[in-house]
């Protein structure tokens, strides 16, 4: 009779909760990455989509001043920004966001990369558009930037 009761107490202990420590997340604080990148550049996007780039202008014409405040891109293959274009004396406000690629990377720190405007609140700024740049990124971000 002991064992028996011995048997079904062990057993209901076995299913009880487990403890919180006992549970480990699969790659713990690592990006989620679920966009197509070339193998080489895996280093390079996880650095770019855990910043936030601050003051980045997206374009090298002349003009009026097109700046992003905050610019964002995910594992997803998206990206987003809020900014400004400012004219004259007029500063206006926008937001835009779309879709990104790398290609192959140089480094884990520099790579092209390719970005697609899919919706944008920006003046003089069109959907469909498309800007491809060598970039550097780095904890700030994008560091440096050459348009191609």
């Amino acid at each position: 009779m002991f064992t028996a009761t011995f048997t079904i107490v062990s057993l209901l202990t076995a299913c009880g909760e487990k403890s919180p420590s006992a549970v480990t997340p699969a790659a713990a604080g690592a990006p989620k990455i679920s966009m197509t990148v070339p193998d080489g550049a895996k280093p390079f996007v996880a650095q770019l989509i855990e910043t936030s780039t601050s003051n980045f202008s997206p374009t090298d014409s002349d003009g009026a001043v097109f700046e992003y405040t905050r610019l964002q891109f995910a594992g997803d293959g998206t990206w987003s920004a809020d900014g400004y274009v400012e004219a004259m004396d007029e500063k206006m406000e926008c937001s835009e966001s779309g879709t990104w690629s790398v290609e192959e990377a140089r480094s884990s720190t520099v790579a092209t990369i390719s970005w697609t405007l899919t919706n944008t609140s920006c003046v003089g700024r069109d959907k469909g558009s498309e800007t491809r740049a060598e970039v550097t990124v780095g904890k700030a971000g994008i560091e440096n930037a050459l348009f191609r």
